[in-house]
């Protein structure tokens, strides 16, 4: 496991998680792919944002202009590594 369960529900807490969505997203941190997964761990450390690029998406990009919290933007470079061509079609609608 990434990290604590109860550090996970306390950050997904923050960042405003509803409690029926928080098990699933818990479930979708321990499955990250290894580089998103190493991302995720050291800025759980250090709370320094990752200089990981996926299909030309960073965790800034995702951050600062779709406006997406820490945890959704890992959540979505781990879709990105997964599947690029539906991730990227989805992001270039404006999804966040």
């Amino acid at each position: 496991m990434i990290m604590d369960r109860k550090a996970l529900i306390a950050i997904l807490k923050e960042e405003g998680y509803p409690d029926y969505i928080v098990e699933n997203t818990i479930v979708k941190i321990e499955h990250l792919q290894t580089p998103v997964s190493d991302a995720f761990n050291q800025w759980i450390k250090d709370q320094k944002e990752p200089s990981l690029s996926i299909e030309g998406y960073t965790f800034s990009t995702l951050v600062n202009q779709f406006g997406m919290k820490p945890v959704a933007a890992f959540l979505v470079l781990d879709w990105l590594f997964r599947d690029p061509q539906k991730a990227t079609s989805s992001l270039k609608k404006g999804i966040k």
